[in-house]
């Protein structure tokens, strides 16, 4: 999943710098119609392509961030557990410790 949020945000990126070389020059005034059409497919393309690249990041980091965020959850229980746990046993073994003692 970072793999792939990584490569859709640096596409993304080389989308956004390359608008000259993939879309082109606006056509001149006076330019028949159908040149006009082409070019504006040509963009629209564009910022749909751009869209999307950059919405596949956000959904991407958005997943790996509640990953990460739900194996924090089970490290900070799986260490607190082991705290209690921990805990317990020495109060076990003063109190196993005290009683020869009378």
């Amino acid at each position: 999943m970072k793999l792939f949020t990584s490569l859709s945000l640096i596409v993304g990126f080389l989308l956004l710098v390359s608008w000259p070389w993939i879309v082109g020059k606006r056509p001149p005034a006076g330019s028949p119609r159908s040149a006009y059409a082409a070019y504006s497919r040509r963009a629209a393309g564009y910022v749909g392509g751009l869209v999307v690249c950059m919405v596949a990041s956000g959904v991407g980091a958005t997943l790996v961030i509640r990953r990460a965020r739900e194996e924090y959850r089970q490290q900070a229980m799986a260490n607190l557990k082991g705290l209690v746990e921990g805990s317990l046993q020495d109060h076990q073994k003063k109190e196993g410790d005290a009683e020869p003692q009378r």
